[in-house]
């Protein structure tokens, strides 16, 4: 089977889901054919419609922004919702104009991509939920995010030295970066406070943490990453939206309990009271002192961590995710070849 996955390169968590989809499908002996575009298509996704298809694909798998333009005859096309943007967030986490963007015109081209789509993929129950509302369809597939489980693992022993608390994700509002002054101020100053930019940081990410008594990183890879929350005692994020909590779930992975605010996506990965402790959203003070009390109950951080890496193996897995995508296009080429 050859899957042609096209994909804007957007430097968010929609490229990282694209490079492990590609991992998870050629572990299953699928080739999968990855091609990258510029983001400016992300603006104007019909140019992508002159495209010329891999030969002899099997399947189409794009993100539900641009699969429309990606779509061509007597091909299967799935298409993929990392989150819904249409019809929410405005004001708490987007602008105005953010918000018109969003409502009119994203959201004009994925009505176009449902009305394409063979079959639609969510990457979490939250997005489900939402997308089903919000364009009025039913049938949507459930595909969980995953993880590299040989990668993300807890550390072999604890690491020596004050407490440290680790946030990672892109500088934005709706990430929670404008809170990252007012957390560190509610935290205690023994505990060092690392922060982890995405995939869009820049020198600027940086100077906006200089002199906050915060420890700024960049440009890692995923072993790097994986090195830093095994080392960290307790993973926050600070987001007020997400498709899917991918930093919950790595942090999870490597047996670390998780301090959130209860908002969609992040409470589809985090069970209140087992795995981390959810906060109303904006609430830093709650989320500082969910820290503290961790920090200082070593036990039940422990017990948490240990939960979580076992949510994170048995829930989140890559093969029951590999099992599912290969039902889904099975049954997207079967519908193709008119076999039910």
């Amino acid at each position: 089977m050859r899957v042609w996955l096209p994909a804007i390169r957007a430097g968010s968590g929609s490229d990282v889901y694209v490079e492990r989809l590609a991992a998870l499908l050629k572990s299953a002996g699928v080739q999968p054919l990855v091609q990258w575009f510029p983001r400016h298509f992300e603006l104007w996704p019909s140019l992508l419609s002159g495209i010329r298809a891999p030969e002899d694909v099997d399947v189409v798998h794009a993100s539900s922004w641009h699969a429309f333009a990606l779509a061509r005859k007597h091909i299967p096309l799935v298409a993929t919702f990392y989150h819904c943007v249409r019809g929410r967030g405005y004001p708490l986490w987007k602008s105005w104009l953010q918000s018109v963007y969003h409502d009119h015109w994203i959201g004009g081209f994925e009505e176009r991509s449902l009305s394409k789509a063979s079959a639609v993929v969510a990457i979490s129950e939250s997005t489900a939920r939402e997308v089903g509302a919000e364009f009025g369809i039913h049938g949507i597939d459930v595909i969980d995010a995953w993880l590299d489980s040989t990668l993300f693992v807890p550390a072999e022993r604890r690491r020596a030295g004050a407490p440290r608390v680790l946030i990672v994700g892109n500088r934005s509002r709706r990430k929670g970066w404008d809170l990252l002054p007012a957390f560190r101020e509610c935290l205690d100053r023994r505990i060092e406070l690392h922060v982890v930019a995405g995939l869009r940081a820049t020198a600027k990410d940086g100077a906006y943490l200089d002199g906050r008594g915060i420890q700024f990183w960049s440009g890692l890879a995923e072993a790097e990453l994986a090195s830093l929350y095994q080392a960290s005692d307790v993973v926050v994020s600070l987001s007020r939206y997400e498709g899917f909590g991918y930093t919950a779930l790595e942090a999870m992975a490597c047996a670390k309990p998780v301090v959130a605010f209860d908002v969609p996506g992040l409470r589809d990965v985090v069970v209140n009271g087992t795995t981390g402790m959810l906060l109303p959203c904006e609430d830093v003070g709650g989320v500082a002192a969910a820290c503290h009390e961790l920090i200082e109950s070593p036990a039940i951080a422990q017990k948490m961590g240990e939960a979580g890496h076992a949510r994170a193996s048995r829930r989140f897995g890559a093969a029951l995710a590999r099992e599912k995508y290969l039902a889904l296009y099975a049954r997207v080429m079967s519908r193709a070849h008119g076999i039910e």
